[in-house]
């Protein structure tokens, strides 16, 4: 099997996974309480972290048949759809500091949180 078709697997069986971990409280619209185990215990947004990258390997937008154009074009629309994820979670992150459970999460994750203080390395926030 294809090594590539096993990581979007991996990757959709994150996200899956990150949505069970809600269980019957999953909605958009009530307080769903802080998550801290599963796949929340090694992302502070695992299902968007999933869901990105899943969608960054699945078009490889800078790969085109066709020209440089197309590329570059692909390139900016999935940079976008990341550009909301990512302000999507930065807000979320705002109203969830309202809870003191939150905030704790946020220090432990930010220190000793396996993806979070990769991510802040690498880009050096």
């Amino acid at each position: 099997m294809n090594i590539w078709c096993v990581v979007l697997v991996v990757l959709t069986g994150i996200y899956a996974w990150a949505t069970m971990a809600f269980g019957i409280r999953f909605s958009n619209l009530t307080d769903r309480g802080i998550l801290t185990h599963g796949p929340y215990a090694f992302s502070k947004h695992p299902a968007y972290l999933s869901k990105n990258l899943f969608w960054w390997l699945e078009t490889l937008p800078f790969i085109v048949t066709s020209d440089w154009k197309d590329a570059v074009r692909n390139t900016i629309i999935m940079a976008c759809v990341s550009g909301v994820y990512y302000w999507r979670a930065r807000t979320e992150e705002w109203h969830l500091r309202a809870d003191p459970v939150y905030r704790d999460y946020e220090a432990w994750m930010n220190t000793r949180g396996a993806i979070t203080r990769r991510l802040r390395r690498l880009f050096g926030f």
